[in-house]
């Protein structure tokens, strides 16, 4: 086979001089084409190839996800409250207040060097995961980081007042062992103990940072969908298709298109490892959690502390955050790109039952369904069923009536003629009611009759049965 090529208006055509001769086969050769640059308007690019260290890299962040995100925050809360209560009270009947555990050492090296300093390591944490993610979805702009840095700031603030509230009350309203020390200060300098009213701050501050975690984390949420906001809208640009749809990214500015696709394959892998991290110490915080209700403090005391530390983030990040003034939520910045949306409680949204029966509009939503799907010929039965013992006027009448209901148009006529008829439907209604009666007795005394010749039938066998002969 020879093949030539022919230039026709700067196309290659590609021509066999091969003849068809019989009993011979040609071959279907096919020369790749080059796809034009205007073809290719209106296409995405391709995403990169994935290794398989990215994927178990993504499988693990996907698991600290399911351990911050797993479970809603209103359990999460129920948790903490109901949990500490019900905790707090088999513990103060059932652990001694001299455990030999070393967990219950209050000077374990836990508790003095990760609980006692527990909002270092949770700003530390949270407050590099809120540099990272702002400095590269605002872009740069100072005032985007200092927005999201402030709200730690706003955290640790209501942390220090509630402490110091809960210090304020455990002094008015505590003794010490030896009544000649009326201050705690004096007291605790003699050796001796001060009893009051001690509101466990630990629980308030563990519950409350995983809270903070769990919010700031949120910001992560749709972190790696910024890669193909980038690849698309850079397509966009490059090839100036102003057809596409927009992008997140289409109102930014070039400098901070090109500041954000700089920085963000840069920041990623610092902001999983930060994201892991603030799995891994809400998983400590809740195992702490446990361990400070199991042996310290009072049932009421740990209970008031968790409920503060509920009231506290509830106020923050569900009311203040969300006002016109405030520095707003995580993830706000020159784009939108979290997915997370809060769930919203309607509770004027009617019940299922009243839905369902204003979204009737015809006698066809009557129809029973199985697995959503109609049952066409169950309804069909039921009507032959019912029709059955009608006339022909009375059949009428109801498929006139039926089609009524149909037309939105007629509503309010039908009210009118359903006043109207009332006493014509009654009397339809009263000659069923008799005539389905008056069917029944004939019924009735039909199989009596027939019982009663059966047994005379029966009375004649027997009369005249072979008499036995002994």
């Amino acid at each position: 086979m020879v093949a030539t090529k022919k230039k026709e208006k700067s196309k290659i055509i590609w021509t066999t001089t091969v003849s068809q001769t019989p009993g011979s086969v040609a071959m279907k050769f096919r020369p790749p084409k080059e796809t034009p640059k205007e073809g290719t308007k209106g296409k995405l690019p391709c995403a990169e190839a994935v290794s398989v260290q990215q994927i178990i890299l993504m499988m693990f962040v996907h698991l600290c996800r399911k351990v911050i995100y797993g479970l809603d925050v209103s359990y999460r809360i129920c948790i903490y409250v109901l949990g500490t209560l019900m905790i707090s009270v088999v513990s103060d009947y059932k652990t001694s207040s001299t455990s030999k555990s070393y967990l219950a050492n209050p000077n374990n090296f836990l508790n003095q060097w990760f609980v006692k300093i527990g909002w270092f390591w949770t700003c530390l944490v949270v407050g590099s995961f809120i540099y990272l993610t702002s400095h590269t979805y605002g872009c740069g702009r100072v005032n985007v980081i200092r927005n999201n840095l402030v709200r730690l700031a706003i955290a640790t603030g209501a942390w220090f007042c509630m402490t110091s509230l809960f210090d304020m009350v455990e002094t008015k309203s505590g003794m010490c062992d030896i009544t000649k020390y009326l201050k705690k200060e004096a007291c605790l300098a003699s050796g001796n103990n001060w009893k009051g009213f001690d509101i466990s701050g630990h629980c308030f501050l563990l519950i409350f940072s995983n809270l903070v975690m769990l919010e700031e984390g949120k910001a992560y949420l749709g972190w790696e969908r910024i890669k193909d906001f980038l690849r698309n809208e850079e397509h966009r640009r490059v090839n100036d298709d102003q057809e596409k749809s927009d992008t997140p990214l289409s109102k930014l500015k070039n400098e901070e298109f090109l500041h954000i696709r700089n920085e963000f394959p840069k920041r990623t892998p610092y902001v999983r490892l930060l994201f892991c991290l603030m799995a891994l110490l809400m998983i400590f915080w809740d195992f702490m959690l446990l361990i400070t209700v199991l042996y310290f403090h009072m049932m009421i005391e740990k209970v008031v502390a968790s409920g503060a530390a509920v009231l506290t983030w509830f106020a923050l990040y569900k009311f203040i955050y969300m006002q016109s003034l405030s520095p707003g939520l995580p993830g706000d910045g020159v784009f939108k790109y979290v997915v997370w949306k809060d769930p919203v409680v309607n509770r004027n949204k009617p019940c299922t039952k009243h839905k369902a029966a204003e979204n009737k509009w015809s006698s066809k939503d009557d129809v029973p369904k199985f697995m959503g799907m109609p049952l066409y010929a169950l309804k069909d039965y039921k009507e032959e069923k019912i029709k059955e013992d009608l006339t022909e006027e009375e059949v009428f009448y109801m498929n006139g009536l039926g089609a009524k209901r149909n037309s939105m148009s007629t509503m309010s006529s039908m009210d009118k003629l359903v006043k109207g008829r009332q006493g014509s439907i009654t009397d339809i209604r009263g000659g069923l009611r008799a005539r389905s009666r008056s069917q029944s007795r004939t019924r009735m005394g039909v199989a009596i009759n027939g019982s009663r010749e059966n047994g005379n039938v029966g009375k004649n066998r027997l009369n005249h049965a072979n008499p036995i002969h002994l």
